[in-house]
């Protein structure tokens, strides 16, 4: 038996950064966060009064079907305005450098 795929929304900068850039404040396209359906996957931003998925530059409209379901599941997600988090550089220990010797196997010459 196979299951329906849904949408899977999550909302913030953070989560729509990982699929296209800060737009301009002239720019219809408003940025809200990251929508999934399977292997769908982008930003999901409002263009006017429809959802799109967008990637880059390339923006895909979508249906009417998956704009009522998204925007059910944009109503009840809930905004993630955490900031870009990363692990702080590690400290280097003061140790010597491993130096690894590879001895070579010497076979004399005739002369």
């Amino acid at each position: 038996m196979k299951t329906k795929l849904r949408w899977s929304v999550r909302l913030g900068a953070h989560e729509w950064a990982k699929h296209t850039y800060e737009r301009s404040a002239d720019d219809p396209l408003r940025l809200l966060g990251r929508a999934r359906k399977g292997q769908q996957s982008g930003a999901l931003a409002k263009l006017g009064d429809a959802f799109v998925l967008v990637v880059g530059d390339h923006v895909t409209p979508l249906g009417q079907a998956d704009n009522k379901e998204l925007a059910a599941a944009a109503a009840h997600a809930k905004p993630d305005e955490g900031t870009f988090a990363c692990a702080p550089a590690p400290v280097a220990a003061k140790v010597a450098p491993t130096v690894v010797i590879i001895k070579r196997r010497r076979i004399p010459a005739p002369h």
